[in-house]
């Protein structure tokens, strides 16, 4: 009856099944092996570049109640040397991030960014040089203090911040070498797929052709009845 349904697949249309399977797992082997060695290339090259940083994380002990409160990552990671991306992540995040927002509170200007205090640096300015007109040299110095006190958190706001950038930018290649990684090997598991139908398909191949040769018959150069 399924015979009947399902007629048997032609030799031809069989080896052009075969030779499909055969061509599908080499191209996907090849391309997840590939995958598989550039996601490790590059988590592995910004391992050893983080590790030459020398970044080590503050440890647990010794973090602040800020620090503790502001991300548990800083107390998973406390003491340790930097050499992943989501140490990166954290390091930049929770504690660059949160030191320059206590610099910034702690020098007058709560909230300031290295953009902002260029606008907040002008006004100083401006208001030294209106309180020297007046001759108010107390008043010129307060301002004269505060720019001074602007001046050096825009320094650190720009050091911090160029800091951040390249951690961040070092997670966001660990990230990337993570998806390529996790894409190979999801492709070389799909190549063992592959690799289990053509296996299949050949082993039914020997199969039906040693059938057909037992019912061969020798004497008369057909299938027997």
């Amino acid at each position: 009856m399924l015979n009947k349904l399902y007629p048997p697949l032609s030799s031809e249309l069989r080896s052009r099944i075969v030779t499909l399977w055969a061509v599908l797992l080499g191209a996907v082997l090849v391309v997840g092996a590939a995958a598989v060695y550039m996601g490790g290339f590059i988590r592995g090259n910004v391992a050893d570049q983080l590790a030459a940083q020398q970044i080590v994380f503050t440890p647990a002990a010794d973090l602040t109640p800020a620090e503790r409160a502001e991300n548990a990552c800083l107390t998973r990671y406390g003491g340790q040397t930097m050499t992943t991306g989501a140490q990166a992540q954290c390091y930049s995040e929770s504690y660059i991030a949160l030191h320059m927002r206590e610099s910034a509170h702690k020098a007058g200007f709560p909230g300031a960014t290295y953009a902002t205090l260029s606008k907040e640096q002008t006004k100083l300015r401006a208001e030294v040089a209106a309180t020297q007109a007046a001759g108010n040299q107390d008043a010129a110095k307060a301002a004269g203090d505060r720019l001074t006190a602007a001046g050096a958190l825009r320094t650190s706001m720009q050091t911090g911040s160029t800091l951040r950038g390249q951690l961040l930018n070092a997670w966001g290649w660990d990230t990337f070498g993570i998806g390529i990684l996790v894409t190979g090997v999801a492709m070389v598991a799909l190549a063992l797929v592959f690799g289990a139908a053509l296996v299949y398909e050949l082993r039914t191949s020997v199969v039906r052709f040693l059938d057909r040769a037992d019912r061969m018959d020798p004497r008369q150069g057909g299938l027997r009845a």
